[in-house]
């Protein structure tokens, strides 16, 4: 009768152990579902007047889907001595041969600015496939013919994306510039095409009272 109720003891202890884990596993569970609802991809709102002084080292600010191709995603404003230096990245989520819901590598994208932007703040550009190396190119502002979707001037980033590589664009600034929505857009393969989006970029300069730029939504 000891060995039993000994036996009684022991298998009534596992399955106290087995219910506990049981509901642990369940509350993990539920923290990674809350945890995971929290990551959105939605831009900030229009009109939001971060500071570029003050957003260096906060990590990304804000993404948009590109007419639901590439995720444009505004990475960092940084400080550097008397400069301000913006980070994009771009991303091709789906690639392919731009069948079946797949999209092409980006071949080039870029901006518009508005009333509001001083082209003399560009003090230089950039692109890089990893964010550490660069390659600087002259920017330019003006109309790119190598598309029908924007026909207006802007500032071409001339290089594309690899797969599902972000590629990271830099501009430098001499003035400080809110952020806020502005136009943008994209050429890729003949499939994909391009198209006109709207993203989070440079708006007007920080302290003048002023709005997001043109092309807001």
């Amino acid at each position: 009768m000891k060995t039993l109720r000994l036996l009684s003891i022991s298998l009534f202890t596992v399955l106290l152990l087995v219910v506990a884990l049981a509901a642990c596993t369940a509350d993990d569970m539920k923290d990674v579902k809350s945890s995971s609802s929290q990551i959105t991809s939605s831009p900030i709102a229009p009109g939001n007047n971060n500071q570029p002084g003050e957003s260096s080292g906060t990590g990304r600010i804000a993404e948009v889907s590109a007419c639901n191709t590439y995720i444009i995603a505004l990475e960092d404003i940084t400080p550097v001595g008397s400069n301000w230096e913006w980070v994009w990245s771009v991303q091709n989520p789906n690639p392919g041969n731009g069948n079946n819901g797949t999209v092409q590598n980006l071949s080039h994208w870029g901006m518009q600015f508005g009333s509001c932007f001083a082209w003399a703040s560009v003090v230089g550009a950039a692109y890089s496939t990893d964010g550490v190396n660069w390659t600087s190119f002259t920017p330019s502002y003006q109309v790119d013919p190598s598309q029908t979707c924007m026909t207006t001037p802007v500032l071409k980033f001339d290089y594309g994306t690899s797969g599902t590589n972000p590629t990271y664009y830099k501009l430098v600034l001499n003035q400080n510039y809110q952020t806020g929505y502005v136009p943008g857009y994209y050429k890729s393969g003949s499939r994909t095409g391009c198209c006109i989006f709207n993203f989070v970029g440079v708006g007007c300069p920080s302290g003048t009272g002023e709005g997001p730029i043109a092309g807001e939504r």
